[in-house]
């Protein structure tokens, strides 16, 4: 356990990005989660929910969200993608959706979210507060930097798209899902379930897949799904 010897509630994004940038200081978003190392090192927080941060707009051809939009109002926003909606909705106990947000479930980076796998098909990038942006699938591969401080996250909405996975039980979280969608240069096809994080793979790496075990599933299992799983929403496509 590690414990909490201060408070901050900054009210700008430039007083939270100064306050971040001590490492002995991490951000709260939604409160579900909060990145740290796990040790006993005391921590500081740095409350962000007086910054804003939590529209949600169409331009052009382009959905933004911003990193402080709660998952519940991400899946009823009539502007967001359909598969995007109906991963909000499964991601978490609905006491929790009305909670977390956007941007703390990018950096929390959970293994079996759907929610990032989807964002991940729609082509999404990270937007900071520094102005610079990044594709999630590099912030899930490579994982924030210190003081980082996310403030939006777009996406395209464009094309069809698929979704399945296979949990112990319908309202259990998926042991692994498959999420596809169609856009004009080709099909993009992410899993979630057979690595750290959900991720972006082509259909030829799928007998390479390398999956952790554990009490749900063994590595064997696992890639025997992203293979069955994949095939589904791929032939839904087509």
């Amino acid at each position: 356990m590690y414990r909490i010897d201060a408070y901050h509630r900054p009210t700008s994004v430039a007083e939270a990005v100064d306050l971040l940038a001590a490492p002995t200081r991490s951000a709260l978003a939604g409160g579900t989660a909060i990145r740290h190392d796990g040790g006993a090192t005391p921590t500081e927080v740095v409350d962000l929910q007086a910054l804003g941060l939590d529209e949600i707009e169409a331009e052009r051809d382009i959905v933004r969200i911003g990193a402080m939009a709660r998952l519940s109002a991400v899946a009823e926003h009539e502007a967001v993608p359909d598969l995007v909606r109906r991963a909000a909705r499964g991601e978490m106990p609905s006491t929790l959706r009305t909670l977390a947000t956007v941007g703390g479930t990018i950096g929390t980076a959970a293994s079996d979210s759907v929610f990032l796998a989807a964002l991940l098909v729609h082509d999404a990038s990270v937007h900071f507060a520094d102005g610079g942006s990044i594709a999630l699938s590099s912030v899930l591969h490579d994982g924030l930097a210190a003081g980082e401080l996310i403030v939006a996250v777009e996406v395209q909405p464009s094309g069809p798209t698929a979704l399945a996975a296979t949990g112990r039980t319908p309202a259990d979280d998926p042991i692994v899902a498959a999420v596809a969608r169609s856009a004009d240069d080709g099909i993009r096809l992410a899993l979630c379930g057979v690595g750290p994080t959900p991720e972006l793979v082509d259909v030829g790496d799928l007998d390479r897949l390398e999956p952790p075990a554990d009490f749900r599933g063994s590595t064997a299992y696992r890639r025997h799904l992203a293979r069955v799983l994949s095939a589904r929403v791929l032939e839904e496509l087509s």
